[in-house]
C-alpha cells in the first residue's frame, strides 16, 4: 500500500525552483543558463537568490565569473539601475564583492558608471568598497577606487578609509599582512599613521606585536620545492614588513602619548583583540600579544621589545 502524500508536500514553490536552478547553474559554471534565466525574472540579475539576500550578481561575483557579471550588467534594464545598491545580509553591495579581486576593475568601473552611489555605501561593519580592497590586499582595485575619492580633503576622506570601530585601511592592511599595500597607504595618506583604532593602537603598534612576520626560515640546498616556495614567500613578507616598519618608525609619534605612571602599573588585560571582529581572529594576531599590555601606555619600542621584534627595536 502506497503511503498517502498530499499534493501540497510534493509541490515545489516556483520561486524556490528558479532559485535552485540559478544556483545550480552558477555552481556548474553554466553562464548561458544563468543569463537566460535572468531574462525571465522581473528583477533580472538583481533577483535575490539566497536566504542571506545575495542577488544573482552577488553570486556570480563570488563564483569569479567576471565575463558573466559584465554580461548581466549590460543586459540590466535602465529602470532597474536604482536596485544596484541592494545589500546582502551583511550589508555588502555588488561593489563590495567586486572589490575583493584585482581582475574585476573593469566591472567596478562599469558599476560606478551605472550607480555612482555605490562608492559611498558601507556594509554592516562600516566598510566601504575601498576598505574591502585594502582588507584583501587587492592593489589594482585599491588604486582604482582610491582615484575615485582623491578629490576629498582629509575630513571627507575619513568616511572611506575608516570603519565603524575606528580601524583604518592602514590598520587593516597590516592586520591582513599586506605590507606592500600598507606601505603604499602610509605614503599616500600620512595622516593615518598616527590614528588609533578602537583599542588605541596605531599601525606601528600593531606591527610591533607580530614578531612572526620578522622571522626568516633557514633555506637549505636540498629542501623540497614546496617548502622552498614557502621560504621565499616568508622572505618577501619579511622584507616588506621591515620596509614598512622603517617607514612607520620615522613617522609614528604614538610614543608621545602615554598614560601616567600610575596607570602603567595597574594590572590590566589589554583590550586589543576584543574588538574589530573576524579578521583579527583570522590572522591570529591577538595570540601574540602578552595578556597585560596597556595600549596607550606601551610605546611601539616597548611593544616590539616584549614581542621580540628585533628589527623594530633596532
Amino acid at each position: 500500500m502506497q503511503p498517502f502524500m498530499s499534493s501540497r508536500t510534493t509541490e515545489i514553490d516556483p520561486k524556490q525552483k528558479i532559485n535552485g536552478d540559478l544556483y545550480c547553474a552558477l555552481m556548474k559554471g553554466n553562464t548561458k543558463s544563468v543569463a537566460d534565466l535572468c531574462l525571465k525574472l522581473q528583477d533580472h540579475a538583481l533577483h535575490v537568490i539566497t536566504v542571506t539576500d545575495d542577488t544573482v550578481l552577488h553570486m556570480a561575483t563570488y563564483a569569479k565569473e567576471a565575463s558573466l557579471v559584465e554580461q548581466l550588467l549590460d543586459e540590466l534594464p535602465d529602470h532597474h539601475l536604482d536596485k544596484l545598491t541592494r545589500q546582502n545580509g551583511v550589508g555588502n553591495t555588488i561593489l563590495h564583492e567586486t572589490a575583493t579581486s584585482n581582475h574585476t576593475v573593469a566591472i567596478a568601473r562599469k558599476l560606478l558608471k551605472k550607480a555612482p552611489g555605490l562608492l559611498g555605501m558601507r556594509n554592516h561593519n562600516g566598510e566601504t568598497a575601498l576598505f574591502r580592497a585594502a582588507r584583501y590586499g587587492k592593489t589594482d582595485m585599491f588604486d582604482f577606487l582610491a582615484t575615485r575619492v582623491s578629490g576629498y580633503d582629509e575630513s571627507g576622506l575619513q568616511f572611506y578609509v575608516q570603519r565603524s570601530d575606528k580601524t583604518t585601511i592602514l590598520h587593516m592592511a597590516i592586520l591582513s599582512l599586506h605590507f606592500d599595500l600598507a606601505y603604499q597607504i602610509a605614503s599616500k595618506y600620512e595622516h593615518l599613521i598616527g590614528q588609533r583604532d578602537g583599542d588605541g593602537m596605531t599601525g606601528l603598534q600593531i606591527l610591533s606585536c607580530n614578531p612572526s612576520v620578522f622571522k626568516q626560515e633557514p633555506e637549505d640546498g636540498f629542501i623540497k620545492l614546496a617548502w622552498r616556495k614557502k621560504v621565499q614567500k616568508q622572505k618577501q613578507l619579511h622584507r616588506s614588513a621591515v620596509e614598512l616598519a622603517k617607514f612607520l618608525v620615522r613617522k609614528d609619534t604614538s610614543w608621545e602619548c602615554i598614560s601616567s605612571g600610575i596607570d602603567v602599573m595597574k594590572p590590566k588585560i589589554h583590550k586589543y583583540g576584543e574588538k574589530g571582529g573576524q579578521e583579527r581572529q583570522e590572522v591570529h594576531l591577538y595570540n601574540t600579544i602578552p595578556d597585560q599590555m596597556e595600549s596607550r601606555a606601551e610605546t611601539p619600542l616597548i611593544l616590539a621589545t616584549k614581542s621580540g621584534c628585533v628589527e623594530i627595536v633596532e
